[in-house]
């Protein structure tokens, strides 16, 4: 019995050190996102929630063109656009079309903290407050 009360505890170390280091394995590559990092990109999101609460359960894409300063957010229900910023990703809503009450409309303003990007799987980690979403990898627009 001793010996079962000295290996837990060196165990239990032992998965605790090597959980850390994974993890600060995988922290160079999730920064915060940079102009680069989304320039002429097109990030999908299963859930628009994020965006607008009448986005919810609805596939949404955040698009970023002009070194990464205008934004498109598209849906099946319309599409808004305007001026973003970086970390954290401050979209401004310059132009919507979508009506009244279901979806971002001229004048507001998304703030989404945390603004990350994941570079080995290329996709955008974003975060308003009360939910945290992650894209499917960037399609670069065009394509």
């Amino acid at each position: 019995m001793p010996r079962v009360r000295q290996t837990v505890p060196g165990l239990a170390m032992l998965i605790a050190l090597v959980s850390a280091a994974a993890l600060l394995g995988c922290a160079e590559e999730i920064q915060p996102a940079t102009v680069s990092d989304v320039l002429n990109q097109s990030f999908r999101f299963q859930d628009g929630v994020i965006f607008h609460p009448a986005l919810a359960n609805m596939p949404t894409e955040l698009r970023f063109t002009n070194n990464s300063t205008n934004f498109a957010l598209v849906s099946a229900t319309g599409t808004a656009g305007g001026t973003n910023s970086l970390n954290p990703c401050i979209l401004i809503v310059s132009f919507s079309t979508y009506t009244s009450g279901t979806g971002p409309q001229v004048n507001d303003s998304i703030t989404l903290q945390p603004c990350d990007f994941d570079r080995s799987n290329k996709t955008l980690i974003i975060g308003n407050g009360t939910t945290t979403e992650i894209s499917s990898p960037a399609v670069p627009l065009g394509t």
